[in-house]
């Protein structure tokens, strides 16, 4: 694996402080005295060259009485940019943009207005470098060879331990990215 690039892990940090804070704000302004459910995610990016990155998005369901409509001046005060907002069956519907974030509110007949909010992938590693090999054949255990499915590399031998292959899950590894034969040892026992 490459080497993080330097700065990722607190740009991230930054970034998931700050779309927090402003969707908290915007909570406040919608629906004011109410203490929102918060629920957030992490998801990990990868690009078929592998690049590594996390994006993080929340969503904040403000209950009860709530005063929808006035996100929109809110975001906008705010410096956030519509770029679709209208009715639609359930009741208003808003996105924004700003800064590389993107931000909205949904409204719902039943459980009150969520507000949602994802912030751009930080990319931790810009490219995939294997793993040294996990064994030589200089360097075996005594009763144990070579793996003869990674040869050594004890990285899954389809997607060389990158976890996909053309842009999608392993089908070997399943995003293990150790080979499923040794474990990632890079070795067997002699007549296995």
């Amino acid at each position: 694996m490459s080497e993080e690039i330097e700065g990722a892990a607190e740009e991230f940090e930054r970034s998931k402080n700050w779309l927090r804070n402003e969707l908290r704000a915007l909570a406040a302004v919608v629906a004011p005295g109410v203490d929102p459910v918060v629920e957030e995610r992490i998801q990990e990016r990868r690009t078929t060259r592998g690049a590594m990155g996390r994006q993080f998005s929340v969503a904040l369901t403000v209950a009860g009485a709530s005063r929808a409509a006035a996100a929109s001046d809110a975001m906008a005060a705010a410096g956030w940019c519509p770029f679709d907002a209208g009715a639609r069956p359930g009741g208003l519907s808003l996105k924004a943009r700003r800064d590389g974030f993107e931000a909205g509110l949904f409204s719902r007949p039943v459980g009150g207005p969520v507000l949602w909010g994802e912030a751009p992938t930080v990319w931790f590693h810009d490219r995939w470098i294997r793993p040294p090999r996990a064994a030589t054949p200089q360097a075996t255990a005594p009763g144990y060879r070579l793996c003869r499915m990674c040869d050594g590399w004890g990285t899954c031998g389809e997607c060389g331990g990158l976890g996909f292959v053309d842009g999608r899950r392993c089908a070997e590894c399943g995003l293990g990215m150790d080979c499923s034969h040794c474990g990632g040892s890079g070795q067997e026992r002699l007549g296995s």
